[in-house]
């Protein structure tokens, strides 16, 4: 679904990301690791162009994002993102924020779009709270949304920010829940993450980031259980 080719992202002369390949399948649990400062946020923000790559190819269901022809718009349409920070419009009801995107950018009738963000609401426990306005919803509420908000663009993939770094510690699980479930129903996800909990049991491959590069990837038990760089070693030895 994307292919990473020699993904490059300099600023100034510090380069964030030096050289970085990987291949994300449909279907693929993607949960990326590592220090503060190693470009994994960078990383992400490059798969849907927010970040410009200063090199490589981003190669999204066949179509060279870096490609200055190419209709960026379209294709950030299926592609979801969940930020750290909320960013819900305060000025409007759960409802209206769930709603805005497909009706103005897909042209979907309204009460086809209100219907489908009900039935997610729904999923994530929060069909009580459609007609809410952001400032009356907890942390853990307001990414539930934000969470739903995007797939109700029907994105092929999603990409997740840290996003429950900005939450209180009791409103992270219900965020993670929402998050399992999606990868259970089989939604392809690239998630960047300090929990390393639900890492090792959602994802199938896990990308450990340091210096702008990829230090090592595999699977969560192999990550886990039997890392091989000693730059894995030193940061499980203080994050497990």
């Amino acid at each position: 679904m994307i292919n990473v080719k020699q993904l490059t992202k300099r600023f100034g002369d510090l380069v964030v990301l030096d050289r970085i390949d990987v291949e994300i399948d449909k279907g693929d649990v993607i949960c990326v690791i590592g220090p503060s400062g190693a470009g994994k946020s960078t990383f992400l923000r490059c798969l849907n162009m927010l970040e410009t790559p200063s090199s490589g190819q981003i190669i999204f269901e066949g179509n060279d994002l870096t490609d200055p022809k190419v209709n960026l718009n379209l294709h950030r349409q299926r592609m979801g993102m969940v930020f750290q920070q909320f960013n819900l419009f305060p000025h409007m009801t759960v409802m209206d924020n769930l709603t805005c995107a497909p009706i103005m950018l897909k042209k979907e009738p309204k009460e086809k779009a209100e219907a489908r963000a009900r039935e997610l609401l729904r999923r994530v426990g929060l069909e009580d709270r459609a007609d809410a306005w952001p400032s009356q919803l907890s942390g853990g509420q307001k990414q539930r949304v934000a969470i739903v908000r995007a797939l109700c663009m029907e994105p092929d993939v999603m990409l997740f920010d840290e996003p429950t770094s900005a939450l209180d510690p009791e409103m992270v699980g219900e965020v993670l829940e929402v998050m399992k479930n999606l990868a259970k129903a089989g939604m392809t996800m690239v998630v960047v993450t300090h929990e390393m909990g639900f890492a090792r049991e959602v994802a199938n491959r896990i990308l450990f980031l340091s210096d702008g590069a990829i230090m090592e990837e595999g699977t969560p038990q192999a990550i886990f259980q039997n890392p091989q760089c000693d730059r894995l070693k030193g940061f499980l030895a203080k994050v497990l």
